[in-house]
């Protein structure tokens, strides 16, 4: 554990050159919670002729992972019980199996639906064993690199919504970090530096499922999120009512962003940025935003590359930002990567 988490801090300070001072040691979870933590996963399946498996591809070559020691043993438990259910046969032209908490969806790989014989009593009570509730088939027949696509969504067995650990609703494509503790501990330290209250107005961009966007509102602040997944904008505007939530790419919604933040000023409100892009980082057209019209008091970033957070922050520091904390979490234990939240403040 000690040697991973330097390896993480050396190699955020290495990315983070320029404010290698400021990174503070790598925030993790116990040793002994650094394996089984892990219930959501994407698999890619295979059919060997015998029996299915699960794994993942390495260039051409496809890798097993049978228990893996990073899943929860429930997840464990329920990628068992579908490979082993579902037809062995390679005409269930099975591409991916994606497990999102207690939500399990089947990505097959054909605009034909298979039939559902194999789902039967046996299976649902172990499925519930281990928490599922609901059971999807996704038709999908180009996935690829992109697995999911805006139709072809069918519900098998059970129900379409679950709740996360912090009691929000959330659907089989739901983003969730997977460490609550280590996630949670991410959002206390920017709520503790946006400081959102009735006298603030929080953009909260790649808002998910609502959870940050929850916290900033029940301190008080107009909140307004940005998301580009059609299932979680729906979460969101059930979990976060108070927010306006809006669907799309970031930098397709600035000018929306840009009349709310506007109205906000009008109110006598400050405003505060906090972010979680992709690993692509923030989009031109949102950093080209912040400088020249959003100008927030403050920015909180959390970033799962630190590649593409050097350049976003590089680019904010030379136009009017000060970087106050630079501060790593092992998100992924037993991995190499390595999150970062940066709190920078208009100078």
């Amino acid at each position: 554990m000690s040697e991973s988490l330097l390896q993480k801090f050396e190699f955020v300070r290495g990315k983070l050159s320029d404010w290698a001072d400021l990174v503070e040691p790598v925030h993790s979870v116990t040793d002994k919670n650094r394996w089984g933590y892990r219930d959501k996963t994407t698999l890619s399946a295979r059919f060997d002729g015998v029996e299915w498996q699960l794994g993942m591809w390495r260039r051409d070559e496809f890798i097993p992972i049978p228990y893996c020691p990073i899943h929860s043993s429930r997840l464990n438990g329920v990628l068992n019980a579908i490979r082993q259910a579902i037809p062995k046969s390679q005409s269930f032209a099975l591409a991916y199996v994606v497990v999102s908490g207690a939500q399990v969806v089947l990505v097959i790989k054909s605009k034909q639906k298979p039939n559902v014989n194999w789902l039967n009593c046996q299976l649902v009570k172990e499925l519930e064993s281990f928490g599922v509730e609901g059971l999807w088939y996704h038709l999908n027949p180009s996935t690829g690199r992109r697995i999911f696509e805006k139709s072809g969504w069918h519900l098998i067995w059970g129900k379409p919504r679950s709740v996360d650990y912090n009691g929000l609703i959330y659907g089989p494509a739901a983003f969730q970090q997977l460490i609550p503790e280590l996630y949670n501990q991410s959002l206390d330290l920017a709520e503790q530096f946006l400081q959102p209250s009735n006298r603030v107005a929080v953009v909260d961009l790649y808002c998910g499922t609502g959870n940050s966007m929850l916290r900033w509102v029940r301190q008080g602040a107009s909140v307004i999120g940005v998301e580009l997944g059609g299932e979680a904008v729906e979460c969101a505007r059930i979990n976060v009512p108070d927010a306006t939530v809006l669907r799309g790419a970031c930098r397709h919604r600035v000018p929306q962003v840009r009349d709310w933040v506007n109205e906000k000023r009008m109110e006598g409100k400050s405003i505060v940025l906090y972010v979680n892009p992709p690993r692509t980082g923030l989009e031109v057209e949102v950093l080209d935003w912040i400088i020249a019209e959003g100008k927030p008091d403050r920015i909180a970033y959390l970033s799962c590359s630190p590649g593409t957070l050097s350049k976003n922050i590089s680019y904010l520091a030379q136009n009017g930002y000060d970087v106050v904390r630079c501060i790593p979490f092992d998100f992924f234990p037993q991995t190499h990567h390595v999150e970062t939240l940066v709190l920078l403040q208009k100078c």
